[in-house]
């Protein structure tokens, strides 16, 4: 037997959750740090997560595949613009969270209907984040690598150093 009923949680277990934002409050105010940008932003916080969970209701009580198509292409796209601030990134996290998503919800869980909301946009979610993670580290490590071998090579450029010394100390670092 399915149980797709949402259960309700008390204000009380609710309550437990901003144990450590009182905790962080007390020490900003022990602190005599400004703790009105902290109580500005959880207030944001709670409209946000408010707003976010009228939203997902109505999405898991659809029943639309195109919804949810839209809903992942949504997240693809913010993943991809946070992951490296362009847009062209979009392909290396739609293939390295589409694959996973697809494998998971269809030859693991075996979604029936295949959108299914509840289960398809809390794991894209999950998997997308990954991928936009994974993305942006790989190019910061890529960045950090190349930029000493781009500043030998104009070092090269500007100064007609021999291309052998240059070649010797891109070899060296690049063992380092």
């Amino acid at each position: 037997m399915e149980n797709n009923s949402v259960e309700t949680i008390p204000i009380i277990n609710l309550a437990i959750a901003f144990i450590p934002v009182l905790a962080t409050m007390l020490i900003l105010f022990k602190w005599s740090l400004n703790s009105n940008n902290a109580l500005y932003a959880v207030a944001r916080m709670l409209i946000q997560l408010l707003l976010i969970g009228y939203f997902l209701s109505y999405i898991f009580e659809s029943d639309s595949g195109w919804i949810v198509l839209v809903i992942l292409m949504v997240m693809v796209f913010s993943s991809s613009w946070i992951a490296l601030g362009v847009i062209t990134s979009k392909r290396s996290i739609l293939l390295g969270g589409s694959i996973p998503l697809f494998l998971v919800t269809q030859g693991v869980l075996n979604l029936e209907p295949w959108y299914k909301p509840q289960f398809m946009i809390p794991l894209a979610g999950m998997i997308f984040a990954n991928s936009m993670n994974s993305v942006s580290l790989a190019v910061e490590r890529l960045n950090a690598e190349i930029e000493p071998i781009l500043f030998n090579l104009y070092f090269y450029k500007v100064f007609y150093f021999p291309r052998s010394f240059v070649s010797k100390n891109l070899l060296r670092s690049s063992y380092y």
